[in-house]
């Protein structure tokens, strides 16, 4: 099957969409955010993914950068979003990977979630239901610093209670190797550290070949 990851995070303003601009320009992937809110603060991840690519030489010619399938207005969760916009409840069945990965596209796809693992799609659905839907595995963002290791691994507990495949963690922010150190002493695959850096080439040797990745 076509490599399906999606990017979660501990926290929302994590650092997802950098750490998943890395991933498309590292690996060649395609990009897809499925629902983009707060589009009347900012113009969303898929133009900023678009503008860290091509600032760092080109989009790679492998990868597509996907429309988002929902877009709202208000910077909220999906949720809130439809309410107070009075849109229709967002129905997690009924969201599909762009046509070209079905299955027969070797390609592989970054879906880069909104905010964290509980983040409410509808009153009776998170952003996990969205993931187990996609039948993707996870990357999981975390910060860097002090507060991380509970977040990451009350991420990971809720990612493990759903049963969701984990590929591993990637610290985000100013390097602290002893929190990277006590993740992995308690048992969290640290797959990266990115430092605070602006273009994405400064941080693409951090992150490791996908080979590795799929042999480990």
């Amino acid at each position: 099957m076509t490599p399906r990851i999606f990017v979660a995070g501990t926290d929302t303003d994590i650092g997802k969409t950098f750490v998943s601009a890395l991933l498309v320009k590292k690996w060649g992937f395609d990009y897809w955010k499925p629902i983009q809110t707060g589009l009347s603060e900012d113009q969303g991840d898929t133009k900023t993914v678009q503008e860290l690519l091509q600032k760092s030489g080109a989009v790679p010619e492998t990868s597509t950068i996907f429309e988002p399938s929902l877009t709202y207005m208000k910077p909220l969760s999906p949720w809130r979003c439809t309410v107070l916009e009075k849109e229709s409840s967002i129905q997690v069945e009924n969201l599909k990977l762009p046509a070209s990965h079905d299955g027969k596209k070797s390609n592989g796809i970054i879906i880069e979630g909104a905010g964290g693992l509980l983040v409410p799609i509808s009153k009776n659905s998170f952003t996990t239901d969205l993931i187990k839907k996609l039948d993707a595995s996870v990357i999981l963002v975390a910060r860097s610093e002090l507060g991380t290791l509970n977040h990451t691994l009350m991420s990971l507990e809720v990612l493990n209670q759903n049963k969701i495949p984990v590929i591993g963690v990637i610290l985000n922010g100013a390097l602290n190797e002893d929190n990277a150190l006590a993740l992995s002493e308690l048992g969290v695959n640290v797959i990266a550290q990115v430092p605070l850096v602006k273009s994405l080439n400064d941080a693409i040797d951090c992150i490791p070949t996908i080979d590795l990745l799929t042999q480990a």
